[in-house]
């Protein structure tokens, strides 16, 4: 990828996405938008994008009366401004001809680190009226990571400052990791575990009959697959009968595939969460029974790897 479309995305990746109700009252300054919202000094001063290529620079400047500068700038909107809301950064950004965007971002202050995960937002008219909301509040854990302008020598410093911090519990991972780790690990280093489940198969047709987990954990897996729209699937074999497995509800697949963990919108699969393979009205396993897992689908063009073979009982 070169060096402008790197730019490009990491543009539209932090793109402001806010929304206070604006107020001309505010002590921002006589030209400011901003309202008097409760700010966190921590975040006052310059703080420069963590990138591998030099070519792409993005900076933010919170400063202490609420405004936000963000370089290179957005020429669409006219100001930007910030406020700290239940622990959350928001993010509100005044467009003349639209109205102004609300952005809610988890953020987290290490020393000179910034780690910076936009969540979620919601988009207002001319009249302060909800116009939408886009994203969701589950969404992943990917970090954009910030240093503070000045603090660090050299990258050698930072990288070496970075690698021995301590990441937050909403940012599994984080853009430009110095060691190298990034999200598309899970699927190199992540296997299933699918194993007998502890109940006696029978006659009937809504037996459960194995578990999946994972084995070998890479942080946590967010595929951007929803447990309930699109799944995950199963395609197995028993005495040479194939069968479809299915985690979408009301579904006509032969078995069906619920998640011990609870997740919207977009399904993680967490550490420790515990798929259970049930039958769904057909009779698949009566006695003890190998099936053959043929594939596990996070979606259609992407597989776990893991063990082909259980014995049932």
């Amino acid at each position: 990828m070169n060096a402008r479309l790197v730019l490009v995305c990491l543009i539209l990746a932090f793109a402001p996405f806010s929304g206070c109700i604006w107020d001309d009252d505010s002590t921002g300054g006589s030209d400011s938008l901003c309202d008097d919202g409760t700010l966190d000094p921590d975040l006052y001063g310059v703080w420069l994008f963590h990138a591998y290529d030099a070519d792409v620079i993005i900076e933010f400047n919170f400063q202490s009366n609420g405004e936000l500068d963000k370089q290179p700038n957005d020429p669409d909107f006219e100001q930007n401004c910030w406020y700290i809301d239940g622990g959350q950064l928001i993010e509100d950004t005044y467009f003349p001809q639209q109205g102004n965007y609300l952005m809610y971002v988890n953020y987290h202050i290490d020393s000179d680190l910034l780690f910076y995960s936009h969540i979620n937002g919601e988009s207002f008219g001319l009249n302060g009226e909800l116009l939408g909301v886009g994203g969701y509040n589950d969404r992943p854990t990917e970090c954009g990571l910030f240093h503070k302008s000045g603090a660090f020598p050299d990258n050698t410093t930072l990288n070496s400052t970075i690698n021995s911090t301590e990441f937050p519990d909403f940012c599994t991972w984080i853009m430009n990791d110095p060691t190298g780790a990034s999200p598309t690990d899970a699927w190199e280093a992540t296997h299933y575990l699918a194993q007998d489940h502890t109940d006696t198969v029978t006659t009937g047709s809504n037996d459960n009959l194995m578990t999946v987990e994972i084995d070998e954990f890479f942080g946590e897996i967010d595929w951007y697959v929803s447990e309930y729209n699109y799944g995950f699937w199963l395609d197995i074999t028993v005495n040479n009968q194939q069968y479809y497995c299915s985690s979408t509800p009301d579904t006509n697949a032969d078995c069906i595939i619920t998640f011990s963990g609870i997740d919207n919108y977009y399904a993680v699969w967490e550490e420790f969460e515990i798929a259970t393979v049930a039958e769904n009205g057909v009779d698949i396993c009566s006695v003890q029974c190998d099936i053959q897992i043929n594939f596990l689908n996070l979606r259609e063009e992407d597989t776990l790897p893991g063990n082909t073979d259980v014995t049932i009982e």
